[in-house]
Order: C-alpha cells, then structure tokens, then sequence
C-alpha cells in the first residue's frame, strides 16, 4: 500500500462530521489565538507563539482527522512568518529553521492524524462488537469492554503525543528564537527533535504492529536462535547491569524470528524491571520441558497481578496495577504475546511464589537442542 492510499484511507477514516468540526475549530482557534497573541507579544522568543499554534494543530487532528489537521498546520505556520518572523508581513523565509518549523508541523499533524485514524477504527470496532453483542446476553459486557478500551487508548494517546510532541517542538522555537547559537547548542536541540519525532514514531509502529498480529498478518522469519545471544542483546538494549538482571540460561537454541523475539523479551524485561522492587534483580532463566520445547521466564518479585486481571493484562492499552499513563501506552505485553504466538509459540503469566509475576515464553527446540 503506497503512502498516498495510506492518507486517503486516513482522511476518511472520521467520517464528514469530525472533518467540518476540525475545520471549524481551525477557522475559529486560529484567528483567535492570533489575537491573544499580538496583545502579548514578546520580541525577545517567539516559542511560546510556536507551542501555542502547535497545540491548536493537534487539537485539530484530534477533532477532524488528516487534512483539517493539515490545514491549520500550514495556516499556523503562514500566520506565525507574516505576524512574528522577521521580516513582518512578508511571506519570505529568511532561515531555513523557518521552513523546517512549518515542515515539522506538518510531520506532526500527519502523525496524530495516523493515530486518531486508528483510535477511529478501534471505536468503530468496539462499537460493531457491542452491537452484535446486543442480540446475545454478553452484550452489557461488551460494551462496557469497549468503554474501557476506548478510554484507556485515548488517556495513553493524549500523553504519549503531549510529551515527545512539546520537546520537539520547544527545540525548533530555541532554534528559530536565537541566532547566535554555537554548533553544539544547534546540534542539541536538533538531536532532541529528532529523538521526539522517533518516540512517535516507535508510537505509532507499535499501534500498527498490535493491529497486524490482532489480524494475523504479523511478518515472521524463523530460523535457530541462540538464547543466550537473545537474552544478552534485549539486556544490552536496555542498558541493564549484572544488578539489575541475574541470568540462568544455558546455551539452548531455539525456532524463532531473532527480531520479535528480541522485542519480546525486551518488553518482558522492561516490564519486570519497572515493578520490581529496588534491590531484588529481575530474574530471566531457561528450562527445556520434555516435550522438546524451552520456557524462557522472566521472574520478578513486585507486587504481583490479581488472578482477575492476569489476562486483561495482555489486552492493548492495560496495565498491570491500572497504573497511571506516564509508562507508556500499555503494549507491550499485548505486542510480546501477539509477537509470541506469530512465532507458534506461547506467553502465559503465573505467580512467582514469595510475591510477584513471572512472564513465560514457550518456544520449540531446535532438532539438535532436542536431542
């Protein structure tokens, strides 16, 4: 699928009405905020003009979608170089930091549109669910499913954009508000950009990626794997010494995509590590079943998962603890056991005894590891 069927497919993902809304929220926002603006006015920085039209940009895509999204990102930036550019009431662009705004504007428009497209689908999704369920005696449930869902995706959304959204676009204003930067001061500030732009775009990979293994389309490569080459390279990604994870592995080989099951475990770690408590070292171990099969469980001793709740966990957009959003989006179980299982194999959770929850990877054996 090219790009371009991608946007289309985005734009009318919302329907008409959310459309006319963000481009009526666009026409009115924007004049309006110009107005606060000019009476406020600080010659000395104008990031505070940028964050400004920045968030009436996503508001918009949040409302209406791609191209109402699109628009008030091109009219932000055509306000913001004729009323607070030098020079004044001239559409010319003296710096290109100038241009690279107004670009990074739009990447980022493009960007929350793709996410509330899928935030969209989702909704549509639920809501088919629930009226189906409507016809059975299932179908207070299901709806009350799709509430959760529906909620929890938007609360995680709306942090996870906020945060890499406004330190990249506080770098740009620091980049256009001063001139005399030094090379390392302008390389800073583009570096945090750039690693923003990447936090959402991991984001919205990582929604893309639990809608292809909820649809069984996940791309998987299986070849013999080393273990103990998997476990040392998720722990490497980490950044995690010898007293944050104590390993028992043995040199087993196993069918897997070297890839998701290095995601995998990176999530399984990740999480582990998150919960445990201080002092007590994430445990990742091996034990090879006489089924020809190995479990790879990551152990931790935190708080543990209550039985009602240890398959809720795996569903997207959950936490264990119904923990506030400031973690994540709440994938990464969902994305670890869809990676798991596209790889014919299995992630269970069971108690640890003495407190905590152990994650379970189930993977076959190679021929030569069963022998």
């Amino acid at each position: 699928m090219t790009h371009l069927r991608i946007l289309r497919r985005t734009a009318g993902a919302l329907g008409p009405r959310r459309v006319v809304a963000g481009l009526g929220v666009a026409l009115v926002a924007i004049p309006l905020l110009t107005a606060a603006l000019l009476l406020a006015r600080s010659p000395e920085s104008i990031t505070y003009e940028v964050l400004s039209y920045q968030l009436v940009v996503v508001i918009v895509a949040v409302i209406g979608g791609f191209w109402p999204a699109i628009i008030a990102a091109l009219a932000s930036g055509i306000v913001l170089d004729l009323l607070f550019v030098a020079p004044l009431f001239s559409i010319a662009i003296e710096q290109p930091i100038h241009l690279a705004t107004i670009a990074l504007s739009i990447a980022i428009a493009v960007l929350v549109s793709i996410i509330v497209d899928q935030a969209a689908r989702r909704a549509r999704a639920a809501e088919a669910s629930a009226a189906e369920a409507a016809r059975s005696a299932s179908a207070a449930e299901s709806a009350e499913a799709a509430d959760q869902v529906r909620s929890a995706l938007l609360s995680a959304v709306s942090h996870d954009v906020r945060r890499p959204l406004a330190a990249a676009v506080a770098a740009v204003g620091g980049l256009r508000a001063t001139r005399d930067l030094t090379g390392a001061d302008r390389d800073e500030l583009l570096d945090t950009a750039a690693e923003s732009l990447d936090a959402l775009t991991r984001l919205v990979t990582d929604l893309l990626d639990v809608s292809r293994a909820e649809a069984g389309v996940l791309a998987v490569s299986l070849s013999e794997v080393s273990v103990e080459d998997a476990v040392g390279a998720a722990i490497d990604e980490l950044g995690l010494g010898p007293s944050a994870v104590a390993l028992d592995i043995g040199d087993d080989r196993i069918v897997a995509d070297p890839v998701l099951l290095q995601r995998v475990l990176v999530n399984l770690v990740a999480n582990a590590q998150r919960y445990a408590p201080a002092g007590h070292p994430v445990l990742v171990a091996t034990r090879a079943d006489d089924d020809g099969w190995l479990r790879i469980e990551v152990v931790d001793h935190g708080s543990g998962i209550p039985h009602d709740r240890r398959d809720a966990v795996f569903a997207p957009f959950q936490r264990a603890g119904d923990r506030d959003n400031s973690s994540g989006l709440g994938l990464g179980l969902a994305l670890s056991r869809g990676f798991t299982e596209g790889m014919g194999g299995t992630l269970t959770l069971n108690e640890t005894p003495g407190g905590g929850a152990t994650l379970c990877v189930r993977l076959p054996l190679t021929q030569e590891g069963r022998s």
